[in-house]
């Protein structure tokens, strides 16, 4: 076989493997996607798809809403705009009228967190960032090769496809792996730039930058990266001032264009990024970075020590010296802008994984490259199952997690299923509006339903007889007068105290106040209502 055949050959093996693994991440994220609908599975999300809504509603970039960065929102407006003709052939209406009324969301004591609807919104916030997560895998991929060549990047892929930590945050509306997605890219046209000291490519290392601060704030310092690498390049001075200030160029652009209140509302970001300081500060985690970093849950500890490895390797070698220096560069500055709150959730670190997979994948090519030199087979069998070690892990917990995930059944869609099944349609149910189970939901069943404030409901229930009363345990926390929502409660429970219960579905209390999250194993209590 002449070598160009052969050559051929091998690359089409590359990129059967290269769709083998993009296919195998495709599925570890797009499969998990729908978990949980019509609700929200994770807190954050909320926080990215009501910008969205509002956005969908009064057409308007401008949210008034500084404390989250928008792009992600606003990645997630543009596919509910393409989806909505589609969205009309099959509700046979339009997408904006089945958003949330003013009047449903904004309520005396704050904003119905819960509300979010159509469903649709949830599945194509949680799409655009699982998209961006498969885009992470390919950056890696191609990083990796450059670095070390095609077997690296096929292992960079394997771990960054495999990673819990990405696997995790690759399906839910999150700004994290938008962020991750961005300062992966930043360190892409950085390595172009270290090849060819282009002015496009510092223009777009900068864009891209721009936009990881547009996808988080903290991760937009990636961009000193970008002036490690071009301080590095060995050119003329005059030639590096033009690339750094194309770069900058690029920065600006990438900000005004993910983040427009940079320019609108400096003033308000500031004070929204204190005030979330703030309020970080009161709040303890359970255990540091570098502790969680190292669960399995997460990297897992033979991962970050391939990792560790790797990149004492990559500053020893000359080819990829700069990139190690840039990536610690970058490493450092996010951790002195992240580390220092009492509230340490590894999710401000989820754009260092990418390159912690890479790092790996670089320290096991050098071994490999090493025994293959001393024709050592049996230690390169042996090094194939130390990569085996490594990889069963990553694998391991990212099933657990995804298993978890799909199984999962949101407590309020339980208590819906079973009302279906025991009610009939001359039967009447009274729902508790704090519960926060979405009408449409209410709509599954057959029975005629009212649905009232809790502080309405001890009322009503004294004046008329309802079949079924669907209510909770209510959390008083926040509450605007404690001593009356106290004695509130009590009456509530002395008037339910005469109604058997039928069934019971979750945990986690209600909070009352409408702007925090009931979670996915809120109680829900079905009672029989007044006797006859």
């Amino acid at each position: 076989m002449a070598f160009g055949q052969y050559e051929a050959l091998t690359r089409r093996h590359e990129f059967i493997l290269w769709l083998a693994l993009l296919g195998l991440a495709a599925l570890l994220r797009f499969g998990s996607v729908p978990a949980g609908l019509p609700y929200i599975t994770y807190v954050d999300e909320g926080h990215v798809l009501h910008p969205s809504i509002e956005i969908l509603k009064a057409r308007s970039f401008d949210t008034g809403r500084f404390t989250y960065p928008p792009l992600t929102s606003y990645l997630t407006t543009i596919a509910a705009k393409a989806y909505s003709p589609i969205y009309r052939l099959v509700h046979h209406h339009t997408l904006g009228q089945d958003l949330p009324r003013d009047e449903d969301y904004h309520t005396g004591l704050g904003e119905n967190y819960d509300l979010i609807t159509p469903p649709e919104i949830i599945l194509l916030g949680r799409l655009v960032v699982a998209c961006l997560s498969l885009g992470t895998v390919v950056l890696a991929g191609v990083m990796a090769k450059q670095f070390a060549g095609a077997r690296a990047g096929l292992l960079a892929m394997v771990f960054v496809a495999l990673c819990p930590a990405l696997v995790s945050r690759g399906s839910i509306a999150i700004i994290d792996t938008t962020a991750a997605f961005f300062a992966a890219a930043t360190l892409y046209f950085c390595q172009r730039l270290r090849t060819q000291a282009r002015w496009s490519d510092a223009a777009l290392a900068g864009i891209a930058a721009g936009l990881a601060a547009a996808g988080k704030y903290t991760v937009g310092v990636v961009f000193i990266s970008v002036c490690i690498t071009i301080a590095m390049l060995q050119i003329a001075s005059r030639s590096k001032a033009l690339l750094g200030l194309a770069s900058i160029g690029g920065l600006v652009a990438g900000i005004l264009g993910g983040v427009p209140a940079a320019l609108l509302h400096p003033a308000k970001i500031i004070a929204e990024l204190r005030a979330q300081a703030a309020f970080y500060q009161t709040i303890r985690s359970d255990q540091p970075y570098w502790a969680v970093a190292l669960s399995g849950s997460e990297i897992g500890i033979l991962l970050a020590l391939a990792a560790l490895f790797g990149l004492a390797l990559m500053l020893r070698n000359r080819a990829t010296r700069g990139a190690a220096i840039a990536w610690l560069g970058f490493g450092i500055l996010l951790l002195s802008v992240v580390a220092w709150p009492s509230f340490q959730p590894f999710r401000n670190l989820l754009s260092l994984v990418p390159l912690v997979c890479i790092a790996a994948a670089f320290f096991f090519e050098q071994i490999w490259l090493h025994l293959e030199h001393r024709g050592m087979s049996r230690r390169l069998l042996a090094a194939t199952l130390a990569l085996l070690l490594f990889t069963i892990p990553l694998a391991w917990f990212s099933g657990l997690y995804l298993e978890g995930r799909l199984k999962h059944v949101d407590s309020r869609v339980l208590a819906i299923d079973w009302l279906r099944q025991h009610v009939s349609k001359e039967e009447t149910i009274l729902g508790i509006r704090e519960i926060a189970i979405l009408p449409t939901e209410w709509q599954r069943i057959s029975a005629k339903v009212t649905v009232v404030s809790w502080f309405q409901a001890a009322d009503l229930l004294e004046r008329q007889r309802f079949d079924y009363v669907v209510a909770g345990e209510f959390d008083l926390r926040y509450a605007t007068d404690a001593a009356l929502w106290s004695a509130y409660r009590d009456r509530w429970t002395k008037v339910v105290s005469n109604m058997p219960m039928e069934a019971n579905f979750g945990v986690v209390s209600t909070p009352v106040i409408p702007y925090l999250w009931r979670t996915n194993d809120q109680l829900v209590v079905i009672r029989r209502g007044t006797p006859r």
